[in-house]
């Protein structure tokens, strides 16, 4: 055999044989394109008939018939002298008289390429030929010659396709396989079709398709989660980027100008500012003592005129020696001569700065005594002025102004006795492992509230650049404070 057959060719080609040995002399195997027809026509004369004189065709859309009946001629025939002004018949008759060439097998592929003259002639030798002739030719429609025998070749079953793909590959995907199973139904059993199987590059497919599929499953189950994190996050925190957002476009619409970080003051300075207002108190009462002290010697003297008793004379001069301050004791006057006297007492007491001056230097010169509190009473002073729990009841979208940030207590206290200013509120926070203190002007709902509040501060408190705060940012620091400690 010319190659591997499956059983059912093999049985087929038996078949044709035995319609041959039966009578019938002209065959036509009709099938699809693509069933092996051709195949089984080569199996055919290969396999069967070795002793006959063989003669296979293979026609063409270009085939002349004077080519197929040469072709056919010198095959049968020894050197055959072919006139082609003759038919294939009568070219036969007449060689197999001048030398009978035996039994002969014709196998003709492609009948459709035949003529209807020649069509006449091969079935006018099948039944006329003075020897043994048999003809087998193969088409796809049935009836291409009316006096033939037709033998349809059927597809190949699922077993006998693979089967068929098991001779040509070494190795192929098993049964189960689905794009293999799905290859071999769609195939419909045409060998044609079997044989154009790529096996390296459907399994290449199939392995990357799985790789693709497990790594998309992985990325979607990442993505999922990390969404999932985000939108937690994103509702836990809501409520603070509201807030956050809320408070940035107010200050975007108000023209109001915050520091970055809360003023600090040194005691040093604290001190230095609280010492100016009590050396200019010091300066108009001087002026005011000095204006007092003048019109006090007026009503002296005109006491001292219109009156004649020393007792009245007393009453008149005490008063101005307390509003007068250090102003020393007075004579006795008896009577009206003593006035010139009194009034040079009194003009001496008065009109000099140096006696006055001194003793403001002296006081301003004069170092206060060091305080050394005991640990206790520091403790409860500085948590008798936080107002934490204030802080903490309050509205948290209403407004303060910080006036001061110290980190000593004390100089907190002082700023506050200093300016003594209506809705003070202390705040007591934790930074940096250090207590601070704040001091604020509050509550205030809105915010031109506090500026309207601002505005009419003294100059002596604008000067530390006081600025505008949000409850809940101080809430937020006690609350951190809380958890440090």
């Amino acid at each position: 055999m010319q190659s591997q057959i499956l059983p059912s060719r093999a049985a087929l080609v038996d078949r044709i044989a035995m319609q041959f040995e039966y009578g019938q002399n002209l065959i036509c195997l009709v099938g699809n394109s693509g069933l092996g027809k051709s195949y089984l026509a080569e199996s055919f004369i290969t396999d069967k008939y070795p002793e006959f004189n063989k003669a296979f065709v293979k026609l063409g859309a270009h085939t002349k018939d004077t080519e197929l009946v040469q072709q056919l001629l010198e095959n049968s025939f020894r050197a055959p002298l072919v006139d082609h002004k003759l038919s294939l018949s009568e070219n036969f008759f007449v060689l197999y008289n001048e030398q009978p060439c035996g039994p002969c097998l014709w196998v003709i592929d492609g009948a459709r390429h035949l003529s209807d003259e020649l069509i006449q002639e091969l079935q006018l030798l099948a039944k006329k030929a003075p020897d043994t002739l048999y003809i087998l030719v193969t088409g796809q429609t049935p009836k291409i010659l009316p006096e033939a025998l037709d033998i349809h070749l059927e597809p190949l079953s699922l077993t006998e396709s693979r089967r068929l793909m098991a001779m040509f590959f070494q190795e192929l995907p098993p049964q189960e396989d689905p794009i293999f199973s799905t290859f071999l139904n769609e195939s419909g059993g045409n060998p044609s079709i079997l044989l154009e199987w790529q096996q390296t590059q459907h399994q290449l497919t199939l392995k990357s398709e799985r790789t693709i599929s497990r790594r998309q499953i992985h990325g979607f189950l990442g993505a999922f989660i990390a969404i999932g994190i985000l939108s937690l996050v994103a509702v836990v925190y809501q409520k603070d980027w509201a807030d956050l957002l809320r408070m940035q476009q107010d200050v975007e619409k108000t023209a109001v100008t915050e520091l970055p970080q809360p003023t600090v003051l040194t005691t040093q300075e604290v001190l230095s500012e609280a010492e100016q207002p009590k050396h200019q108190a010091q300066v108009e009462e001087k002026e005011g003592t000095q204006s007092m002290g003048q019109h006090d010697v007026k009503s002296i003297l005109d006491a001292l005129t219109l009156s004649d008793k020393s007792q009245d004379a007393d009453q008149n001069v005490v008063p101005a020696q307390e509003k007068g301050g250090d102003v020393s004791p007075v004579p006795d006057l008896q009577s009206a001569s003593d006035v010139p006297a009194v009034a040079q007492v009194l003009s001496e007491q008065v009109s000099p700065n140096d006696t006055v001056q001194p003793v403001v230097e002296d006081q301003a010169q004069k170092p206060e005594p060091a305080a050394e509190p005991v640990q206790v009473a520091n403790d409860t002073q500085s948590q008798t002025m936080s107002d934490n729990d204030w802080f903490m009841a309050q509205d948290s979208n209403a407004w303060t102004i910080q006036l001061l940030a110290v980190t000593d207590h004390t100089v907190a206290r002082r700023y506050i006795e200093q300016h003594k200013l209506s809705q003070i509120r202390t705040a007591q926070v934790v930074r940096g492992k250090k207590d601070w203190w704040f001091v604020t002007l509050a509550p205030f709902s809105t915010l031109d509230e506090a500026k309207q509040a601002r505005a009419n501060l003294p100059e002596t408190v604008l000067a530390g650049q006081p600025f505008f705060k949000r409850i809940v940012q101080i809430k937020q620091q006690i609350q951190q404070s809380q958890t440090q400690k």
